[in-house]
């Protein structure tokens, strides 16, 4: 599948599982801040993405995201490097010193598509 098969699709199915119009719905909109997406909204998501790619998705392997979350240094060194990747994601509304309990908040439709990429679909 090529990626901008791949982003369609992805984009499709976010926007069916948190009732969003398609065109709203970009490569740096965060799950939760940019879609509203609750907890559950998440395990749905999870179920429509191994639905649609016939994959069994371990459900923390996929909301992980692309660093460590784990202590105070990796979160800083992965905020630094997903702010480069992701230039257009809002960063202001964000606190200045992230915490474990703000990245949910970082995961996007980008954090989707790169994982299933990962996967080769």
């Amino acid at each position: 599948m090529t990626t901008p098969d791949l982003v369609q699709r992805v984009i499709a199915i976010v926007a069916d599982a948190l009732d969003a119009k398609p065109e709203d719905v970009t490569l740096s909109s965060s799950l939760m801040d940019d879609l509203g997406a609750e907890s559950i909204d998440f395990l749905d998501l999870l179920f429509r993405l191994e639905s649609e790619f016939s994959i069994k998705i371990p459900e923390e392997e996929l909301w992980r995201g692309s660093f460590d979350g784990t202590d105070a240094a990796a979160i800083e060194a992965g905020v630094t490097r997903l702010k480069t990747k992701m230039p257009d994601f809002q960063w202001d509304r964000l606190p200045a010193t992230l915490q474990a309990k703000d990245l949910p908040r970082l995961i996007t439709v980008q954090t989707i598509v790169d994982y299933l990429a990962k996967r080769n679909l």
